[in-house]
C-alpha cells in the first residue's frame, strides 16, 4: 500500500489534522481532563474532557500545547491518538504506512520540533517533517486571493505568525508571543480598572468575540457578569464596543509595526509588489471585527480575511 500523509497543525486550542490522500479532516480542543486518585491520570480528552470537567469537582483541565510547543507529552500524545482513531482508523490498516507533515511556528526551535517527531514516531508513524506556518498558509491564501506574494499574518491563541512570503519561500518573518490570549487578557485587565470587576478568562474570551470591534462607529452592548473585588459580590456590567477600542487600537498596532518593517525591509521589487498584494489575515484571531479594516488604514495596503481563517493551515497543506 502506498504511503499516505498526515497532516497535523498541533493549535493550543484545537488540535486539526487531514488526510490528504482524500481530504478528510477534523479537530478537537487542546484539553486534557486529569483526575484519578493523585489527579495524574488522563480521564478524557478534547469535548469529551471539558464536558467532565464540567460535572465532576476532582478532574482538572490541562493544555498540553503552548504557543505551537509541547509541554505535556503523554496529554498530547492522548490527543494525538484520538484524532488518529477518528481520520485513520476506517482507512487504514496501519499507522506505519503515514508520513506526517506538523505546521509549526516560524520561531520553532530544533528541541521543540524533536519532542514533536519523538510523540508521532513513538506512535508508530513512517516519518515527520515540519512546515512553517506561513508557508502552508500560502498554498491556501494565495490560490484564494490569486496572489504571487504576500505579507501572511496567522493570528493564533497564543502566538502570531508575520511572514513575508514569496515563490514557496519565507523572505523575512518573526513568530510574536502575543496574540489573542493576549488581548483577552487585556480585556480582563480593563474591566477590573474601570469596573472593579474581575471577569474570567471565559467571560473576557465571550466579550471579545461579541462586543469587541476596530469599527470606531460600533454602538454594540453586551452584559458579562463578573466578581466584585470591592463588595465581594458577583455583578453584571454592560460593556460597549467603543470601551474596548482603544485596547484593540493598542493590541493591533505592534501588528502594524511588525508588518511596516516586513515591507520596507524587503527588497525593492519584492516590496513593490507587496504594497500591491498587500497583507493577508488567518488564523482564529483573524476574525476580530474591523481587524482588516484598521489595518488597511494604518499600512495603507490592501488587507484581505480568508473565507474560512480557522482552517487555513491544514487547507493549505492539502492544496500542496
Amino acid at each position: 500500500m502506498a504511503n499516505y500523509e498526515l497532516i497535523f497543525d498541533l493549535g493550543s486550542q484545537y488540535i486539526s489534522a487531514a488526510l490528504k490522500n482524500d481530504g478528510f479532516s477534523d479537530k478537537i480542543p487542546s484539553v486534557v481532563a486529569y483526575g484519578g486518585a493523585e489527579g495524574h491520570q488522563i480521564m478524557a480528552v478534547g469535548v469529551d474532557a471539558i464536558k467532565l470537567a464540567n460535572t465532576r469537582g476532582d478532574v482538572k483541565l490541562a493544555c498540553p500545547i503552548y504557543e505551537g510547543c509541547v509541554n505535556d507529552s503523554e496529554g498530547a500524545k492522548a490527543l494525538i491518538t484520538t484524532l488518529l482513531d477518528r481520520l485513520v482508523s476506517r482507512r487504514l490498516t496501519a499507522f506505519s504506512k503515514c508520513v506526517v507533515s506538523c505546521v509549526s511556528p516560524c520561531g520553532m526551535i530544533s528541541s521543540d520540533k524533536k519532542n514533536i517527531e519523538a510523540i508521532f514516531l513513538g506512535l508508530g508513524a513512517k516519518s515527520v517533517s515540519f512546515v512553517e506556518a506561513p508557508i502552508a498558509d500560502s498554498y491556501a491564501l494565495f490560490d484564494e486571493f490569486h496572489a504571487r506574494c504576500g505579507v501572511i499574518a496567522d493570528i493564533g491563541r497564543d502566538c502570531t505568525d508575520l511572514a513575508v512570503v514569496s515563490d514557496g519561500q519565507i523572505v523575512s518573518g518573526c513568530t510574536l508571543y502575543y496574540a489573542g490570549k493576549h488581548l483577552t487578557d487585556a480585556i480582563v485587565d480593563l474591566i477590573q480598572q474601570k469596573y472593579r470587576i474581575r471577569l474570567s478568562f471565559d467571560d473576557a474570551e465571550y466579550l471579545k468575540l461579541h462586543c469587541a470591534s476596530l469599527y470606531p462607529n460600533d454602538t454594540t452592548v453586551v452584559t458579562v457578569a463578573g466578581h466584585n473585588m470591592q463588595h465581594n459580590v458577583r455583578e453584571t456590567v454592560n460593556v460597549s464596543s467603543r470601551e474596548l477600542y482603544d485596547t484593540l487600537v493598542e493590541f493591533a498596532g505592534k501588528y502594524v509595526r511588525v508588518v511596516q518593517s516586513l515591507i520596507s525591509s524587503a527588497p525593492d521589487n519584492l516590496s513593490a509588489m507587496l504594497r500591491t498584494e498587500g497583507v493577508m489575515l488567518c488564523g482564529g484571531g483573524a476574525n476580530l471585527a474591523g481587524l482588516d479594516l484598521y489595518l488597511q488604514s494604518q499600512l495603507g495596503v490592501p488587507v484581505r480575511v480568508a473565507e474560512q481563517p480557522d482552517s487555513v493551515s491544514i487547507a493549505g497543506m492539502i492544496k500542496k
